[in-house]
């Protein structure tokens, strides 16, 4: 699968998983690079949502603005570098 990509970008490939596409596959993706296994797309859709809809919540628990930010953009940053390939 890999030579589906540009060659200046096989550097930063760790891995490439190929999941399930029922339009779940990033959830998918995510959670068998987690370990987690492709079944359990549904916990990390909840997770992330769950971030978002209770922003304020998690930025008091976090102790502000800044520190609940740099873990979204995190949780961002990780969900970038992974390169997901969907084709079954």
């Amino acid at each position: 699968m890999l030579d589906q990509f540009q060659p200046f970008m096989h550097n930063f490939i760790d891995k490439i998983v190929d999941v399930k596409a029922d339009g779940n596959c990033g959830y998918r993706s995510v959670s068998d690079l987690l370990g987690m296994g492709e079944d359990s797309w549904s916990v990390v859709r909840y997770h992330l949502k769950e971030l978002g809809k209770f922003s304020e919540d998690y930025t008091q628990f976090f102790g502000g603005t800044e520190r609940f930010e740099e873990l979204r953009m995190l949780t961002l940053q990780l969900s970038l570098t992974c390169i997901i390939v969907s084709f079954r």
